[in-house]
């Protein structure tokens, strides 16, 4: 993908947790002018490479975005702490490896989620410092090569099942309870491929990175792949928006007080 497309992508993230930061904080009584004006906002970056922004400088990263509309908006400085990696997953499974890295653009497992939580809590030692989580997760549990090599819609809605909902659940019950004054956003994925996917030698590159062909079976041409992909990709945008919100709805539930302290920002792209 392009540095400009990358860059772009990250802006339409940024706009939807800039939409949803701007309910959170400006709807939020529980602080008042005085205590805004004392101290900075603490800002937490927890997830994987959706929020952690893979390939781009950090002006251009859709956290960083937030952080500078936050401050702009609020007039108080905003202090972000950046846990998310690329590759994270949120729980260990038999298949997650044994890699870490230290620089957040390799594409690893660990440390998980659900890990960056706790190296966040020893950072603070006070979770309730914490005003703001940013989140993203589940995409790598499910995996880019499962969703893109499912045989429909039913595969890709059993696998995002069992990936984004009761694990996503455990993830923000965790989150609420590590930082209790902190508002929290989850963002939404994307399709992988659209309509208006080029097929071109950067997508033959992909296909053979990411489409397996079962044995015995006629071969696709270039377009087949291309529209097996995007359709799929279809389906996982929605399965998957549905799901997080699901466990969205669930966990605000069950914190009641009347309020939504985890809201879910959709990520909204159009083909092109």
């Amino acid at each position: 993908m392009k540095l400009r497309a990358i860059v772009k992508l990250n802006v339409s993230v940024a706009f939807a947790l800039v939409l949803a930061a701007s309910t959170v904080f400006c709807q939020n009584t529980r602080t008042t002018p005085n205590q805004q004006a004392a101290r900075p906002l603490n800002m937490l970056v927890l997830g994987d490479s959706i929020i952690w922004g893979q390939g781009l400088k950090a002006e251009h990263k859709s956290w960083y975005q937030v952080k500078l509309w936050l401050e702009t908006n609020t007039g108080r400085t905003v202090i972000e702490k950046v846990e998310a990696h690329s590759g994270a997953v949120v729980e260990r499974s038999s298949l997650t490896d044994n890699l870490t890295a230290t620089n957040p653009e390799v594409n690893v497992g660990l440390p998980t989620v659900n890990d960056e939580i706790d190296d966040a809590l020893r950072f603070y030692s006070d979770g309730a410092r914490v005003d703001l989580v940013l989140l993203s997760g589940c995409g790598n549990d499910v995996g880019a090569q499962n969703l893109l090599n499912a045989s429909g819609s039913e595969e890709i809605y059993r696998l995002t099942e069992a990936k984004c909902t009761s694990p996503m659940e455990r993830l923000l019950r965790k989150v609420a309870t590590s930082f209790p004054a902190a508002e929290v956003i989850v963002t939404g994925y994307y399709p992988f491929f659209s309509e208006q996917t080029r097929n071109d030698f950067i997508m033959r590159a992909l296909t053979r990175r990411f489409f397996k062909t079962n044995p015995g079976a006629p071969k696709m041409s270039s377009r087949e792949v291309l529209e097996r992909l995007t359709a799929n990709s279809r389906e996982w945008y929605q399965a998957s928006n549905k799901a997080l919100a699901e466990a969205v709805r669930k966990v605000n539930a069950e914190l009641g007080g009347g309020s939504e302290r985890v809201m879910f920002a959709g990520i909204e792209f159009p083909p092109d």
